[in-house]
């Protein structure tokens, strides 16, 4: 049958256009067709019977799945109609002329005709929908009838390969409760979920609210955990629009925006866009993680055009791929370059001169940069530097600095190089660029983060590794994060400290039992969580500002704004100097000494002064093997 199915489609629709036009003259006669009135149906029907094929082929309505028909069919079997029956008129007026033919069989015929071919289709989608309907083994309820919920519900429906059986909504809307959605009732009220859960045998809940809240979902995730049902939630429409495929697969186990506890930050738009827009825009780090977002989202506002600076060859090709792909009109430029390289910085500025630039390169393992303090140093502080002057030399309109909360009585050498790095921007005030900076919280999902840390573990069955079970973390979105860059953009006169307003601070182990309950297992009985103790430069508690910083509104309600003082640009460059020396010299106590000085709130881990330690013995073992060289030298020069 699947091989003749053309052949098949066009018997059936041929036997159904002469049922109808019969039935056309039936109830134009009261169902009493008079032997003249059926002399006209029998020498009319030839010309009826082959316009109406031909009309129904070219439309394209001998072929398709029945099973699943829409309106775009329904559409089309209308459209076809129309012109059949206007073709049959026509021809039956000028070319066979039959006497005392009833006019009223051409509306009749148009309307059976509509009907008859549409319902035969829908009947099977009827049918094939009911029978799946009745085999599914997964009763599920979808949290949210909606227009996420509702679309989810008719993908379902036409996807018999998937084991869910609809069985109800369920939405805080009074206006909807009782109503009929694609043949599927809302039940009741989300509060309602462990009785709907009861009373229907339910095997499976959907979340189907892409906008729910953080504490929406972990209330629903709760009932489900407690009822031992299987939970879902529907993908976000902002991953949608990245390009990935809409369909009912979107259904996933994790939203990040989920886990922070708090509704995520929201742009202003209008002031982004009279910013970017027709601009030259520069990005260093394109291919990270906050830099590739970056590029992604400043696509969007139009610039004249974007360089993507980055010393990864294979990330800024990745970015530079998925670039072309989503905005073909996009003027970008990928440099491979290093902002320790002075000369491709300088070449590159003078090449494209950019009126903004976002400074997202840096070095931000914590550990790791513990064991490679001197890296950590150069990039993080000199190639900030570097940016920042040349950025400066070549009279860009703004600068936006990448920071972070581990700036903040810094523990570790990352922390302080990036503290250093934010002092660097408060030095260069009254400048006809403006320079700002901005402190992120950590960004869930980021490259090397502790969430796809936490993912891998989770998959491969545990444990889920936590440093401490008293550790806390503010945590952003890396949507949230590149919102603040952008917005930060916007504002400020120069020399000013953005942060997110991101709530109250999160146990990383509440994040890890979040993580795996949202992959559906029980921590602790399914998924263990293992202490490990705090890693080399991390502290139990991470903080936003200092004591002597105010925190200030600003026009954004999610956005603040502090107040980092005057810092001496002489000062500060001298120190730099001192800095650049040790660095070369590769000194770990002088190192050490140098940014303790330079940020006198920074607290050396017990790893790097134990460095300084090592350090220390092998300047004394290199001495007394330049001694004892220095005294057989002495002896043969004796001898001799």
């Amino acid at each position: 049958m699947l091989t003749y199915r053309k052949l098949l489609i066009l018997a059936i629709q041929s036997v159904l256009v002469i049922c109808t036009y019969y039935c056309s003259f039936l109830l134009r006669c009261d169902f009493s067709v008079t032997p003249a009135m059926r002399q006209v149906f029998v020498q009319t029907l030839g010309v009826v019977f082959e316009v109406k094929l031909l009309v129904l082929v070219y439309y394209d309505l001998d072929s398709g799945w029945w099973q699943y028909v829409g309106m775009s069919d329904l559409w089309d079997i209308t459209k076809a109609s129309l012109l059949s029956s206007s073709v049959i008129c026509l021809f039956v007026k000028f070319v066979t002329r039959p006497e005392m033919f009833p006019r009223s069989v051409y509306v009749i015929d148009f309307i059976l005709t509509i009907f008859v071919i549409a319902g035969a289709r829908f009947l099977v989608r009827t049918y094939t929908e009911g029978v799946k309907r009745e085999t599914a083994q997964k009763n599920t309820l979808i949290v949210g009838a909606g227009r996420a919920g509702t679309d989810l519900v008719r993908q379902l429906k036409q996807n018999p390969d998937l084991d869910f059986n609809v069985i109800g909504f369920v939405d805080d809307d009074k206006t909807k409760l009782g109503v009929k959605i694609h043949g599927i009732r809302v039940l009741g009220a989300i509060k309602s979920i462990p009785e709907l859960i009861d009373e229907y045998e339910i095997k499976c809940v959907v979340i189907a609210i892409p906008s729910a809240s953080g504490r929406m979902v972990e209330q629903i995730v709760s009932n489900c955990r407690k009822a031992k049902v299987e939970f879902k939630i529907l993908q976000a429409l902002g991953a949608r629009l990245t390009g990935q495929q809409s369909n009912s697969r979107q259904v996933r186990s994790l939203c990040l925006e989920h886990l922070l506890g708090r509704p995520p930050a929201r742009l202003d738009i209008g002031k982004i866009s009279s910013k970017l827009q027709g601009k030259v825009l520069l990005v260093t780090g394109a291919g990270g993680s906050i830099g590739s977002e970056l590029c992604r989202q400043v696509a969007k506002f139009n610039p004249k055009k974007l360089v993507l600076f980055e010393r990864s060859e294979n990330d800024l090709f990745k970015i530079s791929t998925e670039l072309s792909a989503a905005f073909p009109k996009l003027n970008f430029v990928p440099v491979v370059g290093d902002i320790l390289d002075v000369g491709a910085l300088r070449d590159t500025f003078a090449m494209h001169r950019p009126s903004s630039v976002f400074h997202a390169a840096a070095y931000k393992h914590v550990p790791m940069m513990e064991m490679n303090c001197f890296q950590a140093v150069s990039n993080n502080v000199f190639g900030t530097y570097n940016v920042a002057m040349i950025a400066r030399q070549f009279e860009a309109e703004h600068f936006v600095h990448i920071s972070s909360d581990k700036a903040v009585k810094p523990s570790n050498v990352m922390g302080v190089t990036k503290r250093i790095s934010e002092l660097v921007i408060l030095a260069l005030q009254d400048q006809q660029t403006r320079f700002v900076a901005l402190r992120f919280g950590n960004v869930l999902g980021s490259n090397g983060s502790v969430v796809p840390l936490f993912e891998h573990q989770i998959a491969n069955g545990g444990p889920v590794l936590v440093t401490h079970p008293e550790a806390t973390r503010y945590f952003m979105t890396i949507p949230e994060a590149v919102q603040l860059v952008l917005q930060a953009s916007t504002m400020g006169h120069g020399g000013e400290i953005f942060i997110l307003k991101m709530g109250d601070p999160v146990p990383i182990v509440k994040l890890a039992n979040d993580l795996i309950r949202l992959s559906g297992y029980e921590p602790g009985k399914d998924i263990k969580i293992v202490f490990t103790g705090l890693r080399p430069g991390e502290k139990l508690v991470e903080e936003l500002l200092l004591e002597q910083e105010g925190v200030l509104a600003t026009s954004h309600e999610d956005v603040c704004v502090l107040n980092g003082g005057l810092v001496d640009f002489r000062r500060l460059m001298k120190s730099l100097d001192d800095l650049a020396r040790i660095v070369e010299t590769k000194n770990v106590d002088a190192l050490v000494a140098k940014l303790c000085e330079i940020v006198p709130e920074y607290t050396p881990s017990g790893e790097i002064l134990a460095m300084c330690e090592v350090g220390k013995h092998d300047q004394t073992s290199k001495f007394r093997h330049a001694s004892s060289l220095l005294s057989s030298s002495d002896a043969v020069d004796a001898v001799a």
